[in-house]
C-alpha cells in the first residue's frame, strides 16, 4: 500500500506525536501535582495538556498498528528505540529536563542497535 519511503515517514510521524503526547502528560501530570484524593484523578481527567497527550498516544498506537501490518515486528517495535532520542531532545526543549551525560550514552547506545537492525532488511 505505502512505499518503504512512505512507511518511514508514518514511523516517524508516529514516534512523534507519541512523544510529544508524553511531554503534554508530562506538564499535565505536573500541573495536578498540588491536588489531592479524589479532587486529583477529577483535575487530572481534565487537564487539557493530559487529553491532548492521551490523544496523541492513542494516534500514535493506531498509526503503530498499521506499520505492523505491513512491516515485521520484529523491525517496527525495535525502532521505536528512535522515541529514546527524540524523548530526550523534547523533553530538553519544552519541559526544562536535563539530559545527563551518562543517559546520553544509552541513549547512543540503543540508537545504534536500532540502526543494527534496520540495516538488516524488511523481510
Amino acid at each position: 500500500m505505502f512505499s518503504y519511503v512512505g512507511l518511514l515517514f508514518l514511523f516517524f510521524l508516529a514516534l512523534l506525536l507519541e512523544d510529544v503526547g508524553f511531554i503534554l502528560l508530562s506538564r499535565g501530570m505536573k500541573a495536578t501535582r498540588a491536588e489531592e484524593g479524589r479532587g486529583r484523578i477529577r483535575a487530572i481527567l481534565r487537564h487539557p495538556e493530559v487529553l491532548l497527550g492521551v490523544f496523541l498516544q492513542a494516534v500514535y498506537f493506531i498509526l503503530l498498528l498499521g506499520l505492523l501490518r505491513e512491516l515485521p515486528v520484529s523491525l517496527v517495535v525495535p525502532m521505536t528505540g528512535f522515541g529514546y532520542v527524540l524523548t530526550a531532545l523534547l523533553a530538553r526543549l519544552f519541559i526544562g529536563e536535563r539530559v545527563p551525560l551518562l543517559r546520553w550514552g544509552g541513549i547512543c547506545l540503543i540508537t545504534a542497535g536500532v540502526v543494527l537492525i534496520a540495516r538488516s532488511g524488511t523481510r
